[in-house]
């Protein structure tokens, strides 16, 4: 909340300002902090919440959760109390939407509730597994390493996360371009082309024809391909929030030539991750399996792992379901089954996430560089087919003339 405000500084001089924080007294209190001497002060009402509602199209990423987890267990380090530590992330906080979370949290800590109880009131924000490994750190009364342990868990996977996508983004503007170049050409050079054809009368190639009917087709049809394309996206993307249109997706990124093996690396090794932080931080096996499976963002994998949950509530091992699941290496059940017979399985599971993040690495790496002279190689092969579709009929009629 916004305050307007007019104090008199320590030279006697009197001051107008807005101050953005929690609550009044919070806004009182700071100004006393400086020395000011408070006249009046008051909350600025605003009819037009733009800024909210942008704020809460961006959300929260993960960058800024990194910081805001590490701040507050280096505050808590020093020996800041809880709610007060929460009151200074808030007030320096810009992101509106995360600033009312936070005056949500801090209410609740103030009224005697877990700072994981209070997370769990905001879960756009907190995961299910944030909030566990909290609870973790208050019952061991770990708050502070715990904290800094989850800040470097969030950190690496934001960084493993922007990585991937990076090696994805590559080809998609690369391909989205030639897809906008290839569409302008069709529909405003190669009409104009089409009467020096048509004056000519000559007997066109197949590959010029095809590109004329390509161009006619498109001029003609444009707008109900782009009704046809919304309604197609709109479509698409409800199917996909769907359990079966999820899994179905997630199984076809699995067998994507290429990017399948990275993708499978990329998903074990957020899951000997988060599983054996779970495990460090004393969540139950089954409730660390499950909130696993819940986070670790493919419906196959969250299967296989919820498979393992209902194998462990009867008495059997961890390993055994992956053993019997085609996506999951023979490496990582064998591992995870020599972790459990030794009872060093949270050492077993992050030895597991250290190799495959650094298999990961090294294939977007390689798929990066391989990825390159493809994308040359095929946009050569569509230039030049263009280029061959428009300069073969000219060259036909240059050798009548």
């Amino acid at each position: 909340m916004k305050f307007k405000y007019r104090v008199i500084s320590t030279n006697g001089i009197e001051r107008d300002g807005v101050i953005d924080t929690i609550t009044k007294e919070r806004a009182i209190e700071l100004l006393q902090e400086h020395k000011l001497i408070i006249i009046s002060i008051h909350q600025i009402k605003s009819f037009f919440a733009l800024e909210k509602f942008l704020s809460k199209l961006k959300r929260v990423n993960n960058k800024k959760k990194v910081i805001f987890f590490k701040e507050l267990s280096i505050l808590l380090g020093a020996s800041v109390p809880l709610v007060e530590s929460l009151k200074i992330q808030y007030d320096q906080e810009n992101n509106v939407y995360f600033k009312e979370s936070l005056t949500k949290v801090i209410n609740m800590v103030e009224d005697g509730s877990a700072f994981s109880v209070a997370m769990s009131s905001c879960p756009n924000i907190f995961s299910d597994f944030a909030i566990n490994i909290i609870r973790s750190g208050e019952v061991s009364g770990k708050m502070q390493e715990t904290l800094m342990a989850l800040s470097d868990y969030i950190e690496r996977q934001y960084i493993l996360n922007s990585k991937v996508k990076s090696a994805l983004m590559y080809p998609t503007i690369v391909i989205t371009g030639f897809l906008v170049i290839g569409f302008l050409v069709m529909t405003f050079v190669v009409p104009q082309l089409v009467s020096i054809f048509d004056s000519a009368d000559a007997q066109l190639p197949f590959l010029t024809r095809a590109l004329i009917a390509s161009s006619d087709f498109l001029r003609n049809y444009f707008l109900l391909l782009i009704l046809f394309s919304v309604i197609g996206f709109n479509f698409l993307k409800k199917y996909l929030k769907t359990y079966t249109g999820k899994a179905k997706m997630d199984s076809i990124l699995l067998k994507i030539p290429g990017f399948g093996n990275m993708f499978k690396k990329f998903y074990i090794s957020r899951f000997a991750e988060n599983f054996s932080l779970l495990i460090e931080s004393g969540v139950p096996i089954t409730s660390a399996l499950k909130i696993s499976g819940d986070v670790v963002g493919n419906n196959v994998y969250r299967e296989v792992i919820h498979g393992s949950v209902d194998e462990v509530k009867i008495g059997g091992s961890i390993a055994y379901t992956f053993e019997n699941s085609e996506q999951v290496p023979s490496m990582v059940s064998k591992m995870i089954r020599i972790g459990e017979k030794t009872g060093k399985l949270d050492k077993v599971l992050k030895d597991l996430s250290n190799f495959y993040t650094k298999e990961v690495n090294i294939a977007v790496d390689g798929l990066t560089t391989i990825i390159e002279p493809i994308l040359i190689f095929v946009l050569g092969a569509g230039v030049g087919l263009l280029v061959a579709a428009i300069l073969l009929p000219i060259y036909q009629m240059t050798e009548f003339v």
